[in-house]
């Protein structure tokens, strides 16, 4: 994850975009994103503006930064506009130009498609992305992508009560059943249920993964990368099912395994599911459902098909929904959670009085886990600098999400794009954003 030490600048005289891949939306507990989710091998750069203007393919070698939390693509072959919308596709399947020929925003997942032969992407690989943003000389050259998959991780809980004695990473292992063949590049709002190309088989994974605490574990063995579905209203053959239903076999679903001894495992079922809401959930882009085991009630099922048939009422788990946090800087223990969206904040000014005027940057706040909470003596500070040009409206922060303010000091004598830095510290976590003084003039 980016540390804040080596911020992007874009070239205001040369224009770059920049390419801001916020964590996923995390389930249960905080994550940093790993260097393979973050990569490009491939990105597409399209133009629309009343149709498609022009297209650009970049090699991931070109790409300042690559595999970081914030990137900058190398100055475009095109010159954009303003008003233009700038399409970025990232990680797709093989694209030829002859395939972007004719292409429409509406046509984009058609010709841009994602590697639906497996149904799934593992840890360690590079994951499809898309973005997209309005090029505007006044509110900057962001572009937010989101990977097109989510991300799913099992853990143990702290302190789990087993009546069997050996739950343990060492003999525990699980797989994912019933899950989405396919998905689409670009989001679509409902979100779709898609049954190609095998419209009436179960997606299941081949392999086993492994829990997190499994310190043996691989990369690629701790993760998978699911297409979104509304599996909250679908089973996998596109059957319509009710979110309040409390159990259907045909839900995608992480079947778990446990190893007893030779010719003796057992079977546990765990569902896609809000216990809060008393609701079963969506998979979605982006986002990182980490189920967390809290208790074993009962030994598992003797097969995998008594398991799938029946609810998880053997096992507990915690599976809910955070919020739309952009960076979440953690060290493993504690994390910095920002709502920014870029590491470029423009300060606007107005530069034909001296009334000082707050611009409201963005949101923040800290985030420790339940078994560790925050305590008074950790370093906790916000600076600005330089002081003499800038000002922020806290020092310290807290717990709750809660506004970021800065102030301009002198706009009447401060030059338009003055430079200056903000920095957070949260005990040995230190995270910096670029400040950028942008006149307004009011008349």
């Amino acid at each position: 994850m980016d540390d804040g030490q080596d911020i992007i600048i874009p070239d205001d005289t040369n224009p770059q975009i920049e390419l801001l891949l916020p964590n996923a939306k995390t389930v249960s507990v905080y994550s940093t994103a790993t260097e393979s989710e973050n990569t490009i091998d491939i990105l597409w750069a399209l133009a629309f503006n009343n149709g498609k203007k022009w297209v650009e393919k970049i090699e991931g070698a070109r790409i300042y930064r690559n595999g970081s939390a914030a990137q900058l693509l190398p100055k475009l072959l095109h010159v954009p506009e303003n008003g233009d919308t700038i399409v970025c596709i990232a990680n797709c399947d093989p694209v030829t130009s002859a395939d972007t020929i004719g292409v429409t925003q509406a046509t984009i997942s058609d010709r841009f498609r994602t590697r639906g032969v497996r149904g799934y992407y593992y840890g360690g690989e590079h994951l499809p992305m898309y973005g997209s943003f309005i090029w505007s000389d006044n509110s900057g050259y962001t572009c937010i992508m989101e990977r097109s998959v989510a991300k799913v991780q099992v853990q143990l809980g702290t302190s789990v009560s087993d009546v069997t004695g050996n739950f343990t990473t060492d003999n525990l292992s699980w797989m994912i059943y019933n899950g989405a063949y396919a998905g689409r590049i670009k989001p679509t709002s409902p979100m779709e249920y898609i049954s190609y190309p095998y419209s009436d088989l179960w997606m299941f994974t081949e392999e086993s993964y492994r829990l997190l605490q499994d310190g043996n574990a691989t990369q690629r063995e701790k993760s998978i990368y699911l297409f979104e579905y509304p599996t909250s209203i679908y089973d996998f053959k596109g059957r319509s099912i009710s979110s309040d239903v409390q159990f259907d076999s045909l839900r995608q679903c992480i079947l778990l395994k446990k190893f007893n001894a030779i010719n003796d495992t057992s079977y546990y079922r765990l569902d896609f599911y809000d216990f809060a809401k008393e609701k079963f959930i969506d998979t979605k882009r982006n986002h990182h459902y980490l189920f967390t085991i809290n208790k074993v009630r009962s030994e598992g099922y003797n097969n995998i098909w008594d398991a799938l048939k029946n609810p998880g009422s053997n096992i507990e788990y915690t599976i809910e929904i955070q919020d739309d946090a952009k960076r979440i800087i953690s060290n493993g223990q504690y994390a910095i959670v920002s709502y920014a969206n870029a590491d470029t904040i423009d300060v606007l000014y107005n530069a034909t009085s001296n009334l000082l005027m707050p611009d409201l940057a963005f949101d923040a706040r800290f985030l420790f886990p339940v078994s560790s909470p925050y305590y008074p003596g950790l370093r906790n500070e916000i600076t600005v600098s330089p002081s003499t040009q800038f000002s922020v409206n806290t020092s310290q922060l807290t717990g709750s999400r809660s506004p970021i303010e800065i102030t301009v000091l002198n706009p009447m004598t401060t030059p338009n794009l003055t430079l200056g830095y903000l920095d957070f510290y949260l005990g040995n976590i230190h995270y910096r954003v670029v400040l950028r003084a942008r006149r307004i003039v009011v008349f």
